[in-house]
């Protein structure tokens, strides 16, 4: 195995880290010397993660995390039964303790655990430990939780850090209370992390990932008979998480990672992590994860080595499961993305290219309203203005349609075809037709349907297969003599295949 590779795929991992923990946007220089690597390597990778989307450039040229990174953290959310149901599970407890509570996972292979949801304490008293927070294995009872599950030895030969006076240290005490907290099945401490903070934690184990559930309150609010019946909740909470936490086997034959095309080192580790995400069951190693990263086998077996060194996975038997690092990149991004934010890029390149004006509709299926959320004016001397906020009617104008034209068979029937102009089609079966020709050539056309005096290309955007929207670009019928219709509706098509990959995990 090449040391050289390896070392060089987990810079990688170090620079994406650095970009999703850092509190602001950062540049080269500074990064560089945060990691101590060298300006050209660490300016070579960001280039690389900009091209793929997970880095983004700044306006005065730093560094932040980019869209598609912010989705994958976010299908992880959705899709890992823990993230998926944490949530719940802690806000029940929370209000039944009237406390803060914490999820949070072994952040392996380091001693230390990170805070992958959080739930509130009402009132002016609080603990503030967002997503995100890295708190040590060995102090507190949201660390040391997991500790008397995994063993004294997961932390190491370096000497133990006194969070406070309170903190214990010494290995040997230590031991003793690890050995109290497994037969008690849940653990209690006082003052050890926090100074004035009495906690009680119970651990779970789910999908590889070793974590635990803890209640965090002031110490003068809490007597010792609160953290006696706290015990009991914690471990009821944490056999909760355990009970969602059941797996299903990895796919037997996965498919390949399409999307980024190429075989740098970059691209790899983006499709590993991309099938991670989508596969939070766990991957088969070997072959069957070659095939997948598109890859031989010796470069799977070093990204592997690096997969797990650097917490990104954890390696189970034959199984790769998604690791602690995965769950603190979305503990800090969150469960939700801009798409507006995410989009604009993409937008704004099309505005350019066009000279047309751009607007993004998105379209939200539970209410089956569809709005236009962000513009991008043209920059043709003469262009149409158009304004965000705007309701979409999905049966008149190219973005609407765009979007009916892959809803589910009925929909039109439920719509009322009120005329908006005189342009507008009422008729239920030209409009059916005019819907069929659209989802045969892939983009809309509205000559007035909407507003009098625009014309609209609009093509759809798909979010793991399900309609999600659409890109339109605004001309004033004043320049339809002149206009390219199929060129414009070419680039308008390519701009929202475009969105459609950056928003989706296969």
């Amino acid at each position: 195995m090449s040391e050289s590779a390896v070392a060089g795929n987990e810079r990688i991992v170090d620079v994406l880290h650095a970009l999703v923990t850092r509190a602001e946007a950062t540049g080269v220089r500074e990064l560089a010397h945060a990691l101590g690597a060298s300006r050209s390597t660490v300016n070579r990778i960001l280039l690389g993660l900009e091209e793929h989307g997970l880095a983004a450039v700044t306006g005065n040229g730093s560094y932040q995390v980019g869209p598609r990174l912010r989705v994958l953290a976010a299908a992880l959310h959705a899709r890992h039964p823990l993230l998926r149901n944490a949530e719940a599970i802690i806000e029940h407890l929370g209000e039944e303790s009237d406390a803060t509570v914490l999820v949070a996972v072994h952040d392996a292979p380091r001693p230390r655990v990170v805070v992958v949801a959080c739930r509130r304490r009402p009132g002016p008293i609080k603990y503030l430990l967002e997503p995100g927070t890295v708190l040590p294995l060995h102090a507190g009872a949201t660390g040391r939780a997991i500790l008397g599950r995994l063993g004294i030895n997961a932390l190491g030969d370096a000497p133990l850090e006194a969070a406070t006076p309170d903190t214990v240290i010494d290995r040997a005490e230590l031991e003793k209370l690890l050995q109290e907290d497994r037969k008690a099945g849940y653990t209690i401490s006082v003052g050890q992390q926090f100074p004035l903070a009495a906690g009680v934690a119970a651990s779970f184990y789910c999908g590889g990932l070793t974590g635990s559930v803890s209640i965090t309150r002031p110490r003068f609010l809490t007597s010792d008979e609160d953290l006696i019946r706290f015990g009991p909740m914690v471990q009821d909470a944490a056999h909760a998480i355990e009970a969602k936490c059941a797996l299903p086997q990895p796919p037997e034959d996965p498919k390949p990672i399409d999307n980024p095309a190429g075989s740098t080192a970059l691209v790899r580790i983006i499709k590993l992590v991309t099938a991670l995400v989508a596969e939070p069951s766990g991957i088969t190693m070997g072959q069957a994860l070659a095939r997948r990263i598109g890859a031989n086998i010796a470069t799977t077996n070093r990204l592997v080595s690096t997969a797990v060194s650097t917490g990104v996975a954890l390696a189970q038997g034959d199984t790769l499961h998604p690791g602690p690092r995965l769950f603190h990149w979305a503990a800090r991004l969150g469960p939700t993305v801009d798409v507006p934010s995410a989009a604009h890029p993409i937008l704004h390149h099309l505005a350019q290219e066009s000279g047309e004006t751009i607007g993004l509709i998105q379209f939200h299926p539970d209410t089956k309203h569809a709005v236009m959320t962000r513009v991008i004016d043209g920059v043709r001397p003469l262009h149409y203005g158009l304004a965000s906020g705007v309701a979409i009617p999905l049966y008149a104008g190219a973005g609407g349609k765009a979007i009916l034209a892959h809803c589910p068979p009925g929909e039109l029937d439920k719509l009322a075809l009120e005329p908006l102009t005189e342009r507008t089609q009422t008729n239920r079966d030209a409009l059916a037709n005019d819907l069929q020709s659209i989802r045969e050539r892939g983009w809309a056309i509205g000559n007035g349907e909407r507003i009098p005096d625009a014309f609209g290309v609009s093509a759809p955007y798909f979010i793991n297969g399900a309609i999600a929207g659409s890109i339109t670009a605004t001309v004033s019928r004043l320049r339809l003599p002149d206009l390219d219709v199929e060129a414009l509706a070419h680039l308008v098509q390519r701009a929202a295949q475009r969105l459609t990959l950056l928003l989706s995990v296969p």
